[in-house]
């Protein structure tokens, strides 16, 4: 269960950077907002929480919306409602802004509020303020700010209908705090609860009691003996082996866990006996100790493999089953639970649990995913990791502190976001250094803190230099770079079922071609399809599905490797269309051109259908449910490619000098792809063609000149070296872009055990 290598904070879209002001002011939040209601709009509102007596002046409240007048994208970015807001929070700590004709009370600052029915809008509150109502923001249309007419901003929190909006069916939002997404409009009515912090929507009627506007919210907790408990940080996956998974619950020191139950809910695969199902799904169902709460409020559940000692509660082995993918998932703890796990809750596919099998739900959260589709059976949510190399679920997730947002953490564990069992990290701190993060610097250049900002670089240079990811990036690390970089494109996504190592070509008759697939031993294939993208006809240029190869009625073995094709090694799968053991033996893959290879679920597709008919180098369609995970081999990288057709998906890997790649491998530890040897014999004498078996761990190596990372320079990687001898790659130790005799001064010079 390992997943991609890092992965980016989610950033602030209204602002570079998410910096509070004064300590009064870090504590300065919406807290509910009213934008509709049945009839005439009487009762809108905006109500502002924070420290008895803190002053207001100098702020302003301001909504983003759209221009109804402007055809999409262009309707997107622009003001429509500014409040000068005036006088200090009261003794309550809270404060109300209202229209005249507000129907529930006396608020304190009456204003014309103007807000738009429910819509995508953006709620900010700011200091320092120089624009106008009216104005546009976003002048380019794509979802961030090119204008920030202000000095700081203070907090911010958006109503959706869908939290990814693509700025055309739906306007974009300003905001990673997002209140929403399970309906055909944006909530009428959001609160915030006044011990979690989490957000919820409400209801569309004022008059139906639910509104707290100018009062303290209600508490979200419950049970427990009276006290609360609340969803605080998540771990689900990380680089290498999820060893350190966990979550940390924070509630009333004392209270009790009895008869409390922690589970998710998601999706199962098909088995030989049942279908698919892809919502609503019990995955996994863990009892909590019936023990209280520390007195310190932190109750941190962990696997027995953790390393970290802050452990209130040790789960069975793979206690914590939390699946790697990009799909959305849905924790809750519910007291009195009978249900069972791979019990399918929502039988209509509707986003509504049928009949509940549990009394109560104490707490909940949904991490959001890459799916818009999916759904929530909950309305705490915690963003998806939207990166350069895609959108995910977020790898870590934390309450920041003092306001309680959700905030991506790190893909990285050891990058020092994680905090089980103490305060969380700070939501003024910004996000956590590491592999992909902005503003660690270029790659190219060396500066004293580690890492770089192109994720798949920065991994794999870390991968031969650790120094490089906790030291400092130095010339080391940019030499490193200008070598590896080139052919280090895709990401290291590293999921439970996962593309593993491919052959394409070969000197000679291609009879050796094969995909080799990874994962738990034991885990079903079935209702998983390997598709192999590339060109057609003159008519079809890009995007034409070339091979189709169900896995129906398979699994993965028990070494953790699913062979399919290379019939001189005894193939798990047949790489034919057919069942059982049929196979091609030769030329099944295309090996001159651009080539994308997915691991897909639910496909529906056929054979020569063309899923990008205007080649433009995006699908159309995608004839599936859910890409599992993906590969694109590439011979030429540049866009619109030259003399090929287009590669898909983020994780893309080659060129090979100017060809596509021949073989490429997985670093068994890191996720990360590898471009190996065109030869097969001195591929396999280097130890990287391995089909059938598992490969090689690539952070062993520890000197220079240890080209096959078995932590010795010998014979093997002088022999890699020579096969490379005036080409780049694999032993341009020094990164001028050729394997000479310099390469080889340097290799000679490590001879021998790399030191410990």
């Amino acid at each position: 269960m390992t997943p991609r290598m890092t992965r980016t904070f989610i950033s602030c879209a209204v602002t570079a950077s998410c910096v509070l002001g004064s300590d009064a002011l870090a504590q300065v939040v919406l807290s509910e907002i009213r934008v509709a209601q049945p009839g005439l709009d009487l009762s809108e509102y905006a109500e502002i929480s924070g420290p008895a007596g803190t002053s207001l002046n100098g702020l302003h409240l301001l909504v983003i919306g759209d221009d109804d007048s402007a055809t999409p994208p262009s309707q997107n970015g622009r003001i429509e409602s500014v409040v000068a807001l005036q006088g200090s929070i009261g003794a309550s700590g809270v404060y109300l802004v209202a229209e005249s004709t507000y129907q529930f009370g006396t608020p304190d600052q009456v204003a014309v509020l103007n807000f738009e029915d429910p819509d995508n809008v953006t709620f900010l509150l700011v200091s320092g303020f120089t624009g106008f109502d009216g104005q546009l923001l976003d002048t380019n249309f794509d979802g961030n700010f090119d204008l920030t007419p202000w000095d700081q901003l203070v907090y911010s929190v958006a109503l959706v209908s869908t939290q990814q909006p693509d700025g055309t069916t739906n306007d974009f939002v300003y905001s990673p705090t997002r209140v929403g997404g399970g309906g055909a409009t944006a909530p009428a009515h959001i609160w915030r609860c006044s011990d979690t912090n989490a957000w919820n929507v409400g209801v569309s009627d004022p008059t139906d009691a639910a509104d707290t506007s100018g009062e303290a919210n209600p508490t979200c907790g419950g049970g427990g003996g009276g006290g609360t408990l609340a969803f605080n940080e998540i771990r689900t996956k990380m680089p290498g082996a999820d060893v350190n998974e966990f979550v940390e619950f924070i509630g009333t020191p004392g209270s009790s866990l009895t008869d409390f139950t922690y589970i998710v809910l998601g999706d199962r695969a098909a088995t030989t006996t049942s279908p698919a199902d892809y919502k609503g799904t019990v995955e996994m169902a863990l009892p909590l100790p019936g023990v209280p709460v520390p007195p310190d409020g932190y109750f941190v559940v962990a696997e027995p493999t953790t390393t970290f000692t802050e452990v209130d509660f040790v789960t069975p082995a793979d206690g914590l089953n939390f699946e790697d993918s990009s799909t959305r998932r849905t924790h809750l703890v519910v007291r009195g639970w009978t249900g069972t796990v791979g019990a399918d809750l929502d039988m209509n596919d509707d986003c509504t649990i049928d009949t509940p099998p549990w009394t109560e739900v104490i707490c909940s959260v949904v991490m959001l995913g890459f799916y818009d589709s999916d759904c929530s059976y909950a309305t705490d949510l915690i963003p998806a990791d939207v990166t350069s190399t895609g959108t995910y679920s977020a790898a870590h997730a934390y309450r920041c502190v003092p306001t309680g947002e959700w905030r991506v953490g790190a893909f990285d564990n050891t990058a020092g976001g994680d905090t089980p069992g103490a305060p969380n990290r700070s939501c003024a701190a910004g996000a956590v250094p590491e592999c992909g993060e902005a503003g660690t610097g270029l790659c190219s250049v060396p500066h004293a803190n580690p890492y770089c900002e192109d994720v798949n670089c920065c991994t794999a240079v870390c991968a031969f230099d650790p120094n490089c990811c906790t030291t400092g990036w130095d010339a080391n690390c940019v030499n490193q770079a200008e070598a590896r970089c080139a052919a280090s494109t895709s990401s290291c996504e590293f999921v439970d079922a996962r593309l593993n190592e491919i052959r394409i070509d070969m000197p000679g008759t291609d009879t050796l071609e094969f995909v080799e697939v990874a994962g738990t031993p034991g885990l079903s294939l079935t209702d998983m399809t390997l598709v192999i993208v590339g060109d057609g006809t003159t008519a079809q240029q890009s995007g034409v599905i070339e091979r189709v190869r169900s896995l129906d009625g398979f699994a993965i073995p028990s070494d953790g490797t699913a062979l399919i094709g290379n019939p001189a090694t005894n193939p798990d799968i047949g790489n034919g269309a057919g069942t059982g053991g049929a196979n091609l033996n030769t030329d099944w893959i295309e090996n001159n051109d651009n080539i994308t290879i997915l691991l897909v679920r639910g496909f529906n597709g056929t054979i020569n259908s063309d899923l990008d008919s205007d080649d433009d180098g995006f699908f159309d369609y995608n004839p599936w449910v859910e890409v599992i995970d993906s590969i694109a081999l590439i011979k030429s990288p540049v866009t619109p490619p030259s003399g090929t057709e287009y590669a898909y998906g983020p994780n893309r890997i080659g060129p090979d000098g100017a060809f596509v790649p021949g073989h490429i491998w997985r670093c068994q530890d890191t996720g990360c792809w590898n471009i190996g040897l065109f030869d097969v014999t001195q591929n396999q004498a280097a130890g990287n063609e391995t089909p059938g078996a598992n490969g090689q761990d690539c952070e062993k190596s520890s000197c220079t000149g240890d080209l096959d990372s078995s932590g010795t320079v010998d014979a093997t990687d002088l022999t890699i070296m020579l096969a490379n001898w005036g080409n780049s790659g694999t032993g341009d130790i020094n990164g001028d872009g050729t394997v000479g005799g310099s390469d080889l001064t340097i290799l000679l010079a490590s001879w021998g055990p790399c030191p410990p």
